[in-house]
C-alpha cells in the first residue's frame, strides 16, 4: 500500500510540473475523427466527406517554444463519400501516414496551459482500398502514395492535448487523375508523455 502511495504522489508531481511547463519534449499518443474531400466530383459527390478515425504517436523533439515532430497515424475511412458523418462505418480505406514538420507555441497561458501550431508533410500510404477502387472507368486504381501538407491549433493542459488540423493535398491519390487530392480535417484528443 505505502509503495501505491508512493506512485501516486509521483504520478501527481510529473503530472504537474507537465502543467507548469506546457511543451516539453516526448511523445503524443492520441486518436479522433476524420473528414475528407477531393475537387474531383467522381471521387467526393458535392457537399459530400470521406468520414473515418485514427490513431496516432508524434514526437516532439527540441525542448521549447519551437520544436521537431516526427510521427505516424493509422487511419480507417470510406472511399466513397457520404452526406451524412459516418465515422466507423464502411471503412474501406486504410492509409498509414508519416509525417514531419515544425511544432511551435503561440501562447502561454500560465497554468492553464499553451495554444500551438504546426506545419507539417504528411506521406500517406495506402495499405487497403476497395479491389476496384470506386467502380468507375479511370477511378479504379490508387496510387500507392500521395502527399499532403497540414496546420493546425492545439491546446495542451498539462498531459491532456486537444487538436484540429487541416491538410491539403499535394498529389492525387487515383493513378492519372488530376484534381483527386484529399484536403480535410481531423480533430483528435490525446496525451503527451
Amino acid at each position: 500500500m505505502h509503495q501505491l502511495k508512493q506512485i501516486l504522489l509521483l504520478i501527481l508531481l510529473v503530472g504537474s510540473s507537465l502543467t507548469i511547463y506546457g511543451q516539453s519534449p516526448g511523445v503524443a499518443l492520441y486518436t479522433g475523427l476524420t473528414g475528407v474531400y477531393s475537387s474531383d466530383r467522381q471521387v467526393t459527390d458535392k457537399g459530400d466527406l470521406h468520414y473515418g478515425w485514427l490513431v496516432g504517436a508524434d514526437a516532439r523533439i527540441v525542448e521549447g517554444d519551437l520544436y521537431f515532430i516526427i510521427g505516424g497515424q493509422y487511419i480507417k475511412k470510406s472511399l466513397h463519400s457520404t452526406s451524412s458523418p459516418s465515422f466507423f462505418k464502411d471503412n474501406d480505406f486504410t492509409v498509414l501516414a508519416g509525417r514531419l514538420g515544425l511544432g511551435f507555441n503561440i501562447l502561454h497561458i500560465g497554468n492553464y496551459g499553451v495554444l500551438r501550431s504546426k506545419v507539417l508533410g504528411s506521406v500517406n500510404f495506402v495499405s487497403k482500398s476497395p479491389d476496384n477502387g470506386l467502380n468507375i472507368d479511370g477511378y479504379k486504381e490508387l496510387n500507392n502514395s500521395y502527399m499532403g501538407i497540414l496546420t493546425g491549433l492545439g491546446y495542451t493542459l498539462g498531459i491532456f492535448e486537444l487538436d484540429l488540423e487541416y491538410q491539403h493535398g499535394i498529389f492525387n491519390a487515383f493513378y492519372k487523375q488530376p484534381d483527386t487530392k484529399f484536403n480535410g480535417f481531423t480533430l483528435t484528443a490525446g496525451v503527451h508523455f
